[in-house]
């Protein structure tokens, strides 16, 4: 299975399928940003088998992510693949930046660093209110920095903890990231009119962050229903006014001179 649907809505592509078949009609990208399944809501591998995905609340239990109930070794080998077609894919400078939580951070370094692409940095999000817990109780996420040689940088402005007010009950997905984030991420690796590939698009949040800031964008998504969701918020996001366009001058009214 490589791809099911395909949608081109503003300057936005936008995929159903398996990202791993689906990546192979992208030529090239200046970013590959994404946040993808964790795999990590249990402290065993096998938990995770056993689970019903990550725990995301009531409101999401019946509907556990795609794969994120892979063992290790699966997660291991997907984002290894999803490296591999990022090294292929970015130009040279081009950006590669994942969403992790802790468990899982040094599992996908090394997969990463694997695909001959450069760590660079590791990025905090920082939600601004507290979840789940007992004691520390979990306020961030991490964000892994690579790179295919020097990372080309547009916004030397943005530090490496960036805070940005999670979304506290989202109903259209369960780990939806606020566009303000993602906007923060794209203006720093990339430039206007520059291509950004995110291969687990979920309910398109980075698409949608590139349809405001005048990058071109593509986005994989496996599931059928976050896929049209996605759809509908890069259209809504197509129809706003260009922020980057200088709206034309308005003709003055001048007195005529007898």
């Amino acid at each position: 299975m490589s791809i099911i649907r395909e949608e081109r809505i503003g300057g936005q592509r936008l995929i159903q399928g398996d990202c791993l078949g689906a990546l192979a009609s992208v030529a090239a990208a200046h970013a590959v940003i994404t946040d993808p399944p964790y795999s990590s809501g249990a402290r065993t591998t096998a938990q995770m088998r056993g689970r019903g995905g990550m725990s995301r609340g009531g409101a999401w239990a019946d509907k556990p992510l795609p794969n994120d109930r892979l063992s290790v070794t699966g997660f291991t080998w997907l984002m290894r693949q999803v490296g591999l077609e990022a090294e292929r894919l970015l130009v040279p400078g081009g950006s590669f930046l994942a969403f992790i939580d802790w468990r899982q951070y040094p599992t996908l370094y090394g997969c990463i660093e694997s695909c001959n692409l450069q760590i660079i940095n590791m990025v905090v999000w920082d939600k601004q209110v507290f979840g789940m817990g007992n004691g520390f109780r979990n306020q961030h996420e991490l964000i892994l920095h690579a790179s295919a040689g020097t990372p080309r940088v547009f916004d030397r402005s943005v530090p490496n903890v960036i805070g940005a007010k999670r979304i506290p009950s989202s109903d259209i997905h369960p780990t939806e990231k606020p566009v303000e984030l993602m906007e923060e991420i794209i203006r720093v690796v990339t430039d206007r009119d520059e291509v950004v590939v995110d291969p687990f698009m979920g309910s398109g949040t980075t698409l949608v962050a590139c349809q405001r800031l005048g990058r071109m964008g593509t986005g994989v998504e496996i599931d059928p229903g976050y896929f049209d969701v996605a759809c509908r918020r890069v259209e809504e996001a197509a129809r706003q006014p260009d922020l980057f366009v200088t709206a034309p001058e308005q003709p003055k009214q001048e007195a005529m001179e007898l």
